[in-house]
């Protein structure tokens, strides 16, 4: 069949590659299966299909193996089993809870880098895992190494510790390239007009195409080779053996069940393991884009603990991580135990998400591929009609053969795809001289269309680094003014904490560590010394690391003994110290103020203590809660040891905050204004507190003044999860003690968020500094500045993931009005990235770590402010480090949208223009001769579309309104059609007007039967209107503001047009003798004909400005379309927040009592039902300054008596 359809059946069967498999091979049990075919459905609507060829491993089967192609054999084989002779061993398949168990056989199969067994229990194809599949604490801390049978074992099975990454050759990428289904039709095309020397073009195409392919290969090898960078070669390392003996081999040899002995002076980790004895300091950089040194600690061994990758992360040494230092206690070792190797790492992992990236769903290339499709099907209506007029003529077979195949590439343009791609990289090369790289033109294109965008927060919207504010000391009854100058703070336990509760250490002389513990440890003075003995001896001291005083004060040193790490989990880190002098050891902790305030002792927390720490973070400061506890004085050295985290972080006493701020970039305010004027909406996804996160949001506009926040919180019992609404507004709650003074009862009528308000108040921070009391008797109200149903919603990761998982009818409505996502993990920013996608938007994502990388894939557009993985993962990537380059993306992918969609109309216009003149002219058997399709495809088409990317991107403000991605839509099909109907009847009626005239002789066709002669009169008269026609073409589609700059900016395309419509001028009144002689040009002898077809050309101008300028842009694309348009919008979340408008009595918010400001939880209130969202609460925090027209005033005693209800107020009832 390949032979008789000439290579078409296996060029289609290349590009759907499942076709071939279906029609080579036959449905059968997986468990005699020899091939599968992988289906993977994204979002519904994208079906990606693997055919994957399944292996059988034995010793009988090895030989066999070897004789597989090698870039086959790499994969299944490790190397040095392949290239051993005579080997015969079981193999080792996990088989779950950390088990392994000898089988003869396995059956597995490859597919996206990772590998699949077969498990006859379960009748399927599972994943193989390592040994992080629900494996006890217990059963790790057992494991006592492998021995060189068992690892080789493992090893048939899990493969090499390597990371693949296929590396296609150039030939290779070439070839693929080539058989691109445009550049397959291109060289049809070509050969096509070599067959009868229509050379010149072909030739300039075959260069442009070359050229493009070229760039294309040449980028491909670039990425390839930048993805090869980030991971790391091969290394030694020392492996503990099942007999207790060690033994240094390569890190590729190692399997899962391996331990590890991690050298003091650190190493590069090749594999994910996890800590069993020792401290490791690592650098997790490549990872999480922060270069903080992280410590870590070892497992606890405990039987109900299970290994969690992502829970014990502060256990976990990943691939790709770099060990800085260790430290260990006297002759222990610090020992790691493999858990995952190769590809399934959490490195590896990072790996596929770039080379397996989801589909991205963009409307103008889907409906590109539509429009070739119905070109396709005009191209051969054309072709038959061409086939059976000319036979039906008894015109030669050569000629008919010719010809007809020739209509087929003048109505499907084979220069489209090199148009195009000319149009992309202009707009690379804009962008790459703003310092803006781009590893994927065909993005540009998707950022014209943005109009959600996505930003972390530290490092992208505010500063990397954290400034000392001051410190708020507290007592028992209320917080203390600020300290600002925190080297005035006395010597006490708020001091003793902030110099000891830190992870610094030292290193190379030099202090390292978390940027906040550095700052604060900075602010104090303070010195920090370690013990000037080697790293193994460290533990074997009671004091390894002692800071002291600037002032070197007698006996005010204090001594580190022993450390918990700060995790995101728990949200504090704590430190066992004891001063040189003291007679017991003291605990200092520290964290989020909201975990603090659960460790401490109730009769500790300053009863102010919400209300400064809601002040505080509302101003977008970062705040840390310091409390300390004495332990007991017989507790010793060694018991210390031994004490639980859980038994030390508990009944502590209380002692202040710690305030630091992180600056916004100096762009950040200008930029996310900017988006907002152009009605795109920003999203804040951040790692960070809440709190912080939604006062950052307000600082840089993110969070308009007039506008309100609902947080969402969850209330979780251990079947149940409750959702319950926190309602704050766009300035300082603060009215916590004024609320607490009220009498609870008479708030039970506030109940749905169409009651809410904004409200303002007049405390600043620096009254706060100075001490001022939070009873404000001249306090006022002002009214909501818009309609109630202005709010936008808050949650952190942990409630977005309990959302998705028990309230997925809610997920979209909160989506839809979220606007800051804190405390998100990479797994989660990916999924809210996709869930915005789903809901209709064209998402960007700008971000700065490692931890951005899913989300930056998955984005439409992602956009990278560093170096590091996250620029590989991202198609974009800006060495200025500021968001300032999201505006550029967004202005040059408008830009190149418009061009390209401008080039689209025009290269089809063009070809069903000329497409029109053909079978006019075929009608006579006459046709434009070579030279005169040379001069219209090479000197005006070619031209035109080389410069039509030029124009530069539109140098003002953004505008709201985003540029059409939709060919097939109402008003670029109208566009095209009646420009089309227009050219046809300029050519129609210069046909018959030619023939009328008293001088005209028609084509005689029988004359030149045997001759490709095709000039006459008739073929002056098209050819001379359809070149005007195709310059009248190029001027109406390349558009300028308000997405691109003016066309005459564009000086190439304007000297294009000035020399193209004087040269038509020219041939078309008095053309050269010898100029008419090389184009076959039959001129007609009356002057005033030819300037009809000048008036003619001019008339069609006028014609298409009008119809371009008001009836397409003003009639048809903004009035007819919305009568076009059905009773429901088409994008999902313009239906959810119709939805919520037309809802105001949703969220439902309930009684709280009593309030407890921000930081409450809801009563047992009562709840009203409502049909489609769970039992749900909600939190309103009012300000301190209320105004005399407020609702919330009418349920306060008015000091004089007069009950105050502003008129048209409506006060629902209280719910029953």
């Amino acid at each position: 069949m390949v032979f008789l359809t000439v290579g078409i059946l296996r060029l289609v069967t290349h590009w759907w590659q499942h076709w071939l498999l279906i029609a080579t091979h036959k449905c059968c049990p997986l468990a005699t299966a020899q091939k599968v075919l992988v289906r993977e459905l994204y979002q519904g609507k994208h079906v990606i299909h693997f055919v994957c060829e399944i292996v059988t491993l034995s010793t009988d089967s090895i030989e066999e193996i070897r004789r597989y192609p090698r870039k086959w054999r790499r994969y299944i084989l490790p190397r040095d089993i392949e290239d051993s002779t005579g080997t015969s061993l079981e193999l080792s398949v996990p088989t779950g809870g950390g088990a392994f168990a000898s089988v003869d056989t396995v059956r597995l199969f490859r597919c996206k880098q990772l590998r699949y067994i077969w498990r006859p229990s379960c009748n399927a194809f599972v994943r193989l895992t390592g040994l992080d599949d629900g494996v006890c604490s217990v059963a790790l801390h057992r494991h006592k190494g492998l021995n060189p049978v068992e690892q080789k074992r493992r090893r048939m099975v899990f493969g090499s510790n390597e990371i693949d990454i296929p590396v296609k050759g150039v030939l290779t990428l070439l070839f693929l390239e080539v058989l691109n289904p445009f550049y397959v039709f291109q060289i049809f095309s070509v050969c096509l007009w070599f067959s009868y020397n229509y050379i010149w073009y072909a030739i300039v195409i075959v260069a442009m195409s070359v050229f493009g392919i070229t760039m294309s290969v040449i980028q491909t090898r670039r990425n390839q080779r930048a993805l090869m960078g980030t991971v790391g070669t091969t290394d030694w390392i020392c492996v503990c053996r099942e007999d207790g003996t060690a033994e240094r081999i390569e890190t590729r040899f190692l399997v899962p069940g391996d331990i590890l002995e991690i050298p003091t002076t650190g190493c590069q980790m090749n594999c994910d393991a996890v800590l069993l004895s020792g401290n490791a300091i690592l650098d997790e950089s490549s990872l999480t884009g922060e270069s903080v040194p992280v410590t870590k600690t070892p497992l606890p061994c405990r039987r109900e603990v299970i290994l969690c990758t992502k829970e014990h992360a502060r256990h976990m040494l990943f691939t790709g991580t770099k060990v800085i230092q260790t430290r260990y206690i006297g002759s222990e070792k610090v020992l790691a135990l493999v858990i995952n190797t190769g590809n399934s790492t959490v490195k590896g992992g990072l790996i596929r998400s770039i080379l397996y990236p989801p589909p991205v769903d963009y409307k103008f290339e889907r409906d590109s591929y539509h429009f070739i499709k119905l070109l396709g099907l005009v191209a051969t209506i054309g072709f038959l009609y061409t086939l059976i007029s000319k036979i039906i003529r008894g015109v030669s077979a050569t000629k008919i053969a010719i010809e007809s195949l020739d209509i087929i590439t003048i109505a499907v343009p084979p220069a489209l795809p090199a148009a195009m791609t000319v149009g992309r990289m202009n707009a690379q090369q804009r962008l790459k001289r703003k310092a803006i790289y781009c590893i994927s033109p065909r993005s540009i294109n998707v950022s014209g269309s943005i109009d959600c965008v996505c930003f972390d927060k530290t490092g992208t919207l505010t500063e990397e680094g954290l400034d000392m504010w001051g410190v708020v000391p507290a007592d028992s009854q209320s917080l203390k003014a600020a300290l600002r100058d925190v080297s005035r703070l006395p010597l006490g336990h708020l001091l003793s904490g902030m110099v000891t509760c830190h992870s610094i250490t030292m290193m190379e002389g030099e202090l390292k560590g978390d940027p906040l513990d550095l700052k604060m440890f900075e602010s104090t003075g303070w010195v920090l010394e370690e013990a000037n003995v080697e790293d193994h001896s460290k533990y074997d001291l009671l004091f390894p690391t002692v800071v002291r005083p600037p002032d070197a004060i007698e006996g005010a040193a204090i001594g580190i003994v022993r450390s918990f790490p700060f995790t995101s989990t728990l949200q504090r880190m704590s430190v066992i110290t004891r001063g040189l002098t003291d007679t017991h050891f003291t605990v200092y902790c520290k964290g989020s103020p909201e975990m603090i305030h659960t460790l401490c002792q109730a009769d500790t927390i300053p009863k102010d203590f919400h209300i400064k720490l809601d002040i505080y973070a509302q101003q977008g400061y970062r705040i840390i809660a310091v409390a300390f506890r004495p332990l007991d004085k017989k507790v010793s050295y060694a018991r210390l040891q031994r004490l639980s985290r859980e038994s030390v972080e508990q009944d502590l006493t209380f002692l202040g905050f710690v305030i630091l701020e992180n600056r916004l970039k100096g762009d950040t305010t200008t930029v996310i204004s900017s988006l907002m004027r152009a009605n795109i909406r920003t999203v804040m996804v951040t790692g960070d507190n809440i709190l912080t996160a939604i006062s950052v949001a307000k600082d840089c506009g993110m969070i308009p003044k007039h506008q309100s926040v609902i947080t969402v919180n969850v209330k979780s019992t251990r079947d149940t999860h409750e959702l319950y609404y926190n309602l704050t507004n766009s300035s300082l709650p603060g009215a916590n003690q004024a609320l607490n003074s009220m009498n609870h009862d008479s708030i039970d009528s506030l109940y749905t968020a169409d009651t809410c308000t904004t409200t303002h108040t007049t405390l600043t921070i620096h009254e706060m500094e100075c001490g001022r009391s939070e009873e404000y008797d001249d306090a006022t109200m002002l009214p909501p500045d818009l309609p109630s149903n202005n709010y936008r919603f808050a949650m952190t990761g942990r409630t977005w993931g309990i959302v998705r998982q028990h309230f997925p009818d809610l997920l979209q409505r909160f989506t839809t009005r979220g606007v800051v996502f804190a405390r998100m993990s990479p797994d989660q920013k990916q999924a809210l990235v996709a869930e915005l996608q789903g809901l209709g938007y064209y998402v960007a994502m700008c971000g700065d770590g490692a931890n951005d990388c899913g989300a930056l894939k998955t984005a439409h557009t992602g956009i990278s402010l560093s170096e590091a993985e996250s620029s590989v993962a991202s198609p974009f990537t800006s060495r200025n480090p500021t968001i300032a380059c999201v505006l550029d993306v967004i202005r040059e992918g408008r830009a190149a949208l418009v061009t390209s969609f401008g080039i689209f109309k025009y290269m089809a216009a063009y070809s069903l223009v000329q497409f029109t003149s053909v079978l006019i002219l075929y009608s006579i058997d006459s046709n434009l001769t070579d030279l005169q399709y040379l001069y219209i495809d090479l000197f005006i088409i070619s031209v035109f579309a080389f410069f039509f990317g030029k124009t530069n991107a539109y140098a003002g403000d953004l505008v709201k309104q985003t540029p059409q991605n939709s060919l097939i839509s109402i008003s670029p099909l109208t566009s095209i059609a009646l420009h089309l109907i227009i050219s046809i009847g300029f050519q129609v009626f210069a046909w018959y007007h030619v023939q009328a005239q008293p001088w005209f002789v028609p084509f005689n066709a029988t004359a030149h039967a045997d001759e490709f002669d095709h000039g006459c009169l008739e073929n002056y008269t098209i050819f001379s209107i359809s070149c005007f026609q195709y310059i009248i073409l190029a001027f109406v589609f390349s558009k300028g503001a308000p997405y691109r700059s003016s066309i005459i900016t564009n000086y190439g395309f304007l000297t294009a047009m000035v020399v193209n419509t004087a040269f038509t001028l020219l041939l078309l009144i008095y053309p050269p003798a010898g100029l008419a002689s090389i184009l076959e040009l039959i001129v007609p002898p009356d002057i005033n004909f030819r300037l009809t077809l000048v008036a003619c050309g001019a008339l069609h101008w006028i014609l298409a400005v009008v119809v371009e300028s008001f009836i397409v842009e003003v009639f048809v694309l903004k009035k007819l379309r919305n009568k076009f348009r059905g009773p429901s919008p088409r994008r999902k979340y313009i239906q959810v927040e119709q939805f919520l408008r037309q809802n105001p009595a949703w969220p439902p918010l309930t009684v709280l009592a009593p309030f407890g400001g921000a930081s409450g939880t809801p009563s047992d209130a009562p709840v009203p039902s409502a049909p489609t969202s769970p039992t749900s609460y909600a939190e309103i925090g009012a300000h301190a300054a209320f105004d005399r027209s407020s609702v919330l005033l009418t349920l306060l005693p008015n000091p004089g008596g007069v009950t105050l209800n502003p008129a048209g107020l409506r006060v629902p009832p209280a719910p029953s």
